[in-house]
């Protein structure tokens, strides 16, 4: 009886062990389903956020496939959503930008602050057309998947090619209007200034001198008139076109600066189209304020030349310089970027080889940038 009593002992303990195991086991369901309904709720809560951010949004995987997008990116590139996820991302960019797309993309796996977090480059849609995009990525923690948004700049850009068209159009018009209509009325005064002072000379008055005083006046106004209307109009002004008003840029940086600023062109370079002289002398110019202003630099050159049809402008200057791989966001840097895409030519700054910065203006001059969207 003693056995049999202490068996049953051991099974109303074991009974009692038995109980608090399937108690444990029914909290432990109930934290796995409380974690479980957070889960789900979390990611209902993201997936909600994902498919409504209101940008084109899309997930990148280590090997640059599309592993989730939504649906403002769909209505960005007109396709659908299976003929996208699993494929690479970069089909679907314009050719000129999948080489620099890529590089950020393996730049960002080994040092996500290597490379930019912001930057455009045109998408091409199912239809065949191409959209400016300005895009924001990141990394997402403890992956190798990085997620962009994107927005759809191409109106903007449009517009912005048309203020700054209709922008040079009226600075063309006013220093059109000051070298032709305003100059050659004060030339006539001039004229007129010269002959009423021989008259009073031939009559030996004294208001003579001050007819002559007044003849040098106006003098003085031609010549400010002149500047103004080369400052407005540079090129289309001159009769050399861009290599006469380069010349003339570094000749006056020389004088009004101090410094010594070349300008070499040992073939003529024929550039007959207005538009584009004038944006690449309005490169040069920031070029030259920027190497002055910011880069400390006394010696500045500037070198146009023609290699079969690829026409280049480099202006290299002494200065302080730029770290390797800074693309620069100040207006000035910007605003030269915005002038050579207007001209289908591609802007590049880097540091020199033998110091300072070169800022380089590549093109094709047989190129019809015209219908281009910048």
């Amino acid at each position: 009886m003693k056995d049999e009593r202490k068996t049953r002992a051991q099974l109303i303990e074991e009974l009692h062990t038995l109980r608090l195991r399937l108690q444990e086991m029914d909290i432990d369901q109930s934290r796995y389903r409380q974690v479980e309904e957070a889960l789900r709720q979390s990611d209902t809560f993201y997936r909600t956020f994902f498919e409504n951010t209101g940008t084109a949004t899309i997930i990148i995987d280590e090997d640059t496939t599309i592993s989730m997008l939504n649906v403002e990116f769909e209505m960005v590139t007109g396709y659908a959503r299976d003929e996208m996820v699993g494929h690479t991302w970069t089909r679907h960019v314009a050719e000129e930008d999948i080489p620099r797309l890529l590089e950020y993309h393996r730049r960002r796996r080994i040092k996500p602050d290597s490379a930019p977090r912001n930057y455009e480059f045109k998408i091409k849609t199912k239809k065949g057309e191409l959209k400016d995009i300005f895009m924001t990525i990141a990394m997402i923690p403890g992956t190798q998947l990085s997620i962009a948004s994107m927005l759809d700049i191409t109106e903007r850009k449009q517009l912005e090619k048309e203020i700054l068209n209709i922008s040079e159009q009226e600075r063309q018009k006013i220093g059109q209007e000051l070298h032709d209509d305003l100059g050659q009325h004060l030339i006539g005064i001039e004229v007129m200034t010269k002959v009423l002072r021989k008259t009073l000379e031939d009559n030996s008055l004294e208001e003579a001198e001050r007819a002559d005083e007044i003849n040098r006046l106006v003098k003085e106004a031609i010549t400010k008139t002149r500047r103004l209307a080369r400052g407005l109009c540079p090129v289309h002004l001159v009769s050399n076109g861009l290599e006469f008003a380069l010349a003339e840029l570094s000749r006056s940086a020389s004088d009004i600066f101090g410094i010594s600023c070349t300008f070499n062109c040992l073939k003529p370079v024929p550039i007959h189209d207005n538009t584009r002289a004038t944006h690449l002398y309005y490169i040069a110019k920031e070029a030259i304020h920027n190497a002055i202003e910011h880069g400390n630099a006394n010696g500045i050159t500037i070198d146009l030349k023609n290699n079969n049809g690829t026409v280049s402008m480099d202006i290299r200057d002494n200065g302080v310089g730029i770290a390797e791989g800074v693309t620069g966001t100040g207006m000035g840097l910007r605003t030269m970027n915005y002038r050579a895409k207007m001209i289908g030519a591609s802007l590049v700054v880097e540091p020199a080889e033998a110091g300072g910065t070169m800022v380089s203006c590549i093109f094709d001059i047989g190129r019809d940038y015209s219908q281009e969207r910048v």
